[in-house]
C-alpha cells in the first residue's frame, strides 16, 4: 500500500530539520535560525517583515529568532533611514563566515539525500517540488485550506 504524500514530506521535514539543527548546534543556533542568517546574508538591508514574507513564516517567529540571533552576534539591526519605525538587517563577520560552513553542510545534506538519482531526475524531482510547494501556498493564500 502506497503512502499518503503527507508521509514523505513530514520524513524529510522531520530529518532534515535534526541534521540542519545538528550541524548549527556549534554555533548556537537552529537550522531555522541560518536559514533567516543566509537570507538575510544574501539580502543585506532587508527587513523583518520582508524576511517573513519571503521564508513564509509569521512575523511573531521572526522577530523572536532575530532578537536571538542579534543577541548572539550574528545579525545587526539599524533603523531604516526611509521608515523609522522599521528596521533594516544586516549580517555581522561572524555571520558571513557561519554562513559558508552552513552551506557546506546544506549541499552535503542535499548530495546525501540525492544519491542514487541522475542528474535529469534530481532535476525533474527539484520542478516538481516547486509545482507542488507553489500549489500549496497557492491553497494557503486563497483560503482553499
Amino acid at each position: 500500500m502506497e503512502r499518503p504524500l503527507q508521509v514523505y514530506f513530514s520524513i524529510i521535514y522531520r530529518y532534515g530539520r535534526v541534521m540542519h539543527d545538528k550541524a548549527m548546534e556549534r554555533f548556537g543556533m537552529t537550522g531555522q535560525q541560518m536559514g533567516y542568517v543566509g537570507l538575510i546574508n544574501k539580502s543585506p538591508g532587508i527587513s523583518q517583515e520582508e524576511l517573513a514574507k519571503r521564508l513564509r513564516i509569521d512575523k511573531g517567529a521572526v522577530a523572536k529568532s532575530i532578537k536571538h540571533l542579534t543577541e548572539e552576534g550574528f545579525v545587526e539591526k539599524r533603523q531604516n533611514p526611509e521608515d523609522r519605525r522599521a528596521y533594516c538587517l544586516f549580517p555581522t563577520e561572524k555571520a558571513v563566515d557561519m554562513c559558508a560552513q552552513g552551506e557546506r553542510c546544506y549541499r552535503e545534506f542535499e548530495r546525501e539525500i540525492m544519491k542514487g538519482l541522475t542528474p535529469d531526475e534530481e532535476k525533474a524531482f527539484e520542478e516538481l517540488l516547486s509545482r507542488v510547494t507553489d500549489n500549496l501556498v497557492g491553497m494557503m493564500e486563497g483560503g482553499n485550506i
